[in-house]
């Protein structure tokens, strides 16, 4: 069988759908499964053992000409498929699904999809419980369409990466125990304040003999990463700037995660390593990872507002007060 999956964005929500790729080849074992991704992100699905080939595309490039997407996406996918399955379920992913060839074209329905009209361009549509997870959410898409009775699926996912990149690793991993601190974020309102990362950092240390690993993104996370690595100078090691496969195959040698609702918090969730995580404009119940050892705080919303996945006032909020205003008292019990 022939499946081509697209997803082609973001970071964390590709991380997240990785599941589906065990279901497949768990049920069918000699399945082939390439995958449609925006070209940044190509590398990661390269590395993913299950994953045929990782298919680029410049959907953001292309944005609203027509005579772009059928240009670049025959260009990029030239060979029919049986299954096509669309975890992306906006009008950026139903225009790539018009123009390739595949028998049976499956998604969400109309209601469930993030861009209603996607479903125009799909054979098979399927509702979505958007109360759930959102890993479940795609699972319960590939559930539905193969009549596959639900079952517990691993999650766990070793990338791919070179002999040198692992000796690299060995080198770096240091005793007694091992804790990842990732700090960084796409958006603002999902981070926490430095002083609050030192003030939960130094609670946490006091109750074990611990080594932390300050990790970064960009110019600005490394400046608070040196700034934590500051606090903790005998007891950290500021890490330099890693690929995603070997972020991932790092994470896996840590006791412990400790991060904001971000791509590494899903990374670390496929590393099965545990994860401490913070949610304010986002829905921890939606976007943690499932599992008795992921653990997630909600940071409450002094203005009262209410959502399902995302706050509404995610990019607009000028306080971001649900996770910058986070109290002492709370820290410390987060530390316990």
């Amino acid at each position: 069988m022939e499946i081509l999956i697209i997803k082609t964005s973001s970071l964390g929500d590709i991380i997240q759908s990785f599941p589906v790729l065990a279901l497949l080849k768990q049920t069918y074992p000699h399945a082939h499964i390439d995958w449609v991704v925006e070209k940044p992100f190509q590398e990661l699905l390269e590395a993913h053992p299950l994953v045929r080939r990782a298919i680029p595309v410049e959907a953001k490039k292309w944005k609203k000409n027509l005579f772009a997407y059928r240009s670049g996406v025959r260009e990029a996918v030239q060979v029919p498929y049986d299954v096509l399955v669309d975890l992306q379920g906006n009008i950026k992913s139903g225009l790539i699904t018009k123009f390739i060839l595949a028998k049976q074209k499956v998604g969400t329905s109309f209601s469930s999809a993030p861009e209603w009209p996607n479903g125009f361009f799909l054979t098979h549509r399927y509702p979505l419980d958007k109360k759930q997870s959102i890993s479940l959410q795609y699972l319960s898409l590939i559930q539905n369409h193969f009549a596959i009775k639900p079952a517990p699926i691993s999650a766990t996912v070793s990338l791919t990466i070179t002999s040198e990149e692992e000796e690299w690793i060995e080198e770096q991993t240091a005793p007694p125990v091992r804790y990842m601190v990732c700090l960084g974020s796409q958006w603002e309102n999902k981070k926490l304040l430095l002083p609050t990362w030192i003030e939960l950092l130094k609670n946490f240390a006091k109750k074990k003999d611990l080594h932390y690993y300050f990790v970064w993104g960009n110019k600005k996370e490394e400046q608070e990463a040196c700034a934590l690595h500051a606090q903790f100078p005998e007891k950290s090691t500021l890490l330099p700037y890693m690929r995603l496969p070997l972020w991932q195959r790092m994470m896996a040698k840590m006791d412990g995660v400790f991060t904001v609702d971000s791509s590494a918090l899903h990374l670390a969730a496929i590393a099965d390593v545990p994860t401490y995580s913070f949610f304010g404009p986002s829905s921890a119940a939606v976007y943690k990872p499932p599992g008795a050892h992921h653990h997630a705080l909600q940071g409450p919303c002094p203005y009262g507002k209410t959502f399902t996945k995302r706050c509404p006032a995610l990019r607009t909020c000028k306080t971001g007060a649900c996770l910058k205003n986070l109290s002492s008292k709370v820290l410390e019990e987060i530390a316990q």
